[in-house]
């Protein structure tokens, strides 16, 4: 978790206090919608004040970027220990990658990707999320690009932007088509058929 943004200096005790804002935040803003909820709803749930929580958290609006800073950190933390796995074998971590996101994205219960939905709901690209959540789906369009270009496919940049769509359009339509039956559950075949393709040359060059 990030730490709170104080104003004030805060003892141990505001700390915990800040900690258990944040978490109650997080969870409310996964589950039913950051704009749906509301301070007295995140305060009932934490259990404090709502000085307390603008003694941690300056605004909604930094406690909305302290949960995106949060997911986006935890989320690469987990996707750069499945790539270590399979250092030096890029293929290989191509193909962890994209199970992995299949298997979320399936999951009874999943809520999608949190900055898919934060952009849903906030589309104005000034409010201060969108820079976290721009530089999260640009990380992966990066990451991608180099796995791709790493297994020698000539154009790495096109093959890359492909796999993307594949995996966010498997967390869109965990919203709505989701569950183990739905179409994300094709999204590894997908993948590797088109990296196939592109291996052996049968990619349309038009």
């Amino acid at each position: 978790m990030r730490q709170p943004t104080a104003r004030t200096e805060k003892g141990a005790g505001d700390k915990r206090a800040g900690e258990r804002v944040f978490d109650a935040a997080a969870e409310l803003f996964y589950n039913e919608s950051i704009r749906s909820v509301g301070v007295e709803t995140i305060v009932k749930q934490a259990g404090v004040s709502k000085i307390t929580l603008y003694r941690n958290f300056e605004s909604k609006d930094d406690l909305i970027v302290a949960y995106l800073e949060d997911r986006n950190e935890t989320y690469w933390r987990m996707l750069d220990r499945l790539l270590a796995k399979q250092a030096g074998h890029p293929r290989a971590q191509l193909t962890a990658l994209i199970d992995t996101i299949a298997d979320r994205t399936t999951t009874p219960g999943y809520r999608g990707c949190p900055f898919i939905n934060y952009a849903a709901e906030f589309p104005d690209s000034s409010h201060p999320g969108h820079r976290i959540a721009a530089a999260n789906k640009q990380r992966m369009r990066d990451r991608l690009k180099d796995l791709v270009a790493a297994i020698g496919v000539r154009d790495a940049a096109r093959l890359a932007d492909a796999l993307f769509l594949i995996v966010d359009g498997a967390y869109a339509s965990s919203q709505t088509l989701g569950g183990r039956k739905g179409p994300a559950a094709a999204a590894s075949w997908a993948a590797n058929a088109l990296i196939d393709s592109q291996l052996t040359g049968r990619m349309d060059e038009t």
